[in-house]
């Protein structure tokens, strides 16, 4: 993981003593030199680009499942980066998750960081899955989140996020926390095991798991139902990453999730429990 230091400058007062050890006729004769130039800090920068081939759910809770490609983008910059597709996972030598979107590290202390990100959230379109006709679709919207990280040693990582809806798209906000372990393999291989369980406002439970009475029993079949804000769902898995050479990277992860609480009693939900999975290649420079 990135430790971000300072450096102190040449103090100026290196070049008072030599004067004030010289005597006047070595004044009146020489030059002193002038003061060396202080070091320049050089910003840290680092890239990946790839892409991943991912099977899941069309959405969460659904029967139908499907295959597609994703690009994998990480960019950063000192304590900014800017990733999609997991790129920021891969910007270090390590599996340190960084979130996607546009990210910063505000604050770092001894075991402690925090951080905050802007990303583009989709939303979810209905017209290809007929559990979801006839419901309002969910808007693609600007995500805030702010997250807290403490790591309690080099291999294991506490995680919390908040995420909120900042558009007002009915997105609402959702409470993530993990629990991350790492895992050095032979074969510059890493293993990352992951565990988190998820909770969600009403306003985000409502938006993908309700039925609103202006739909039900009209524009779709199903009765109605008005989810509350709780636990929404808990998950398993891993991540894995071998550096094939100093730059090409294989990567893949693989989870194992069950919706909990309202999430898991919606009528929209026909499966509960599901996995989804992932294999790509990468390339860092």
């Amino acid at each position: 993981m990135t430790k971000y230091c300072t450096f102190p400058g040449f103090s100026a007062g290196l070049c008072a003593l030599g004067l004030t050890l010289s005597t006047a006729g070595w004044a009146e004769n020489a030059t002193p030199d002038p003061p060396a130039a202080a070091p320049h800090l050089q910003k840290e920068f680092s890239g990946v680009l790839g892409s991943t081939f991912n099977n899941s759910t069309n959405y969460a809770g659904g029967e139908q499942r499907s295959t597609s490609a994703s690009p994998v983008l990480g960019l950063a910059l000192g304590r900014y980066t800017l990733s999609t597709g997991g790129g920021g996972a891969l910007l270090d030598r390590d599996l340190d998750k960084r979130d996607s979107g546009l990210n910063a590290q505000l604050m770092s202390q001894d075991s402690w960081r925090l951080t905050g990100s802007l990303r583009i959230d989709g939303g979810r379109k209905n017209s290809d899955e007929p559990m979801l006709r006839g419901l309002p679709e969910v808007r693609r919207t600007l995500r805030g989140r702010l997250g807290v990280v403490y790591d309690a040693n080099e291999d294991l990582s506490l995680r919390s996020s908040w995420s909120q809806d900042l558009l007002g798209h009915q997105g609402g906000a959702m409470l993530n926390n993990t629990v991350r372990y790492e895992i050095s393999l032979p074969g510059r291989t890493e293993l990352t095991l992951v565990a988190g369980v998820h909770l969600a406002s009403s306003t985000y439970m409502r938006s993908y798991f309700g039925v609103p009475a202006t739909a039900a029993g009209s524009t779709s079949a199903l009765p109605r139902f008005q989810p509350q804000g709780g636990l929404h769902s808990t998950e398993v898995g891993f991540d894995v990453r071998k550096d094939l050479s100093e730059h090409w990277i294989l990567i893949g992860s693989m989870r194992y999730g069950q919706l909990r609480g309202d999430a898991r009693r919606s009528p929209l939900v026909l499966k509960p429990d599901n996995y989804s999975a992932s294999i790509g290649l990468a390339y860092r420079y």
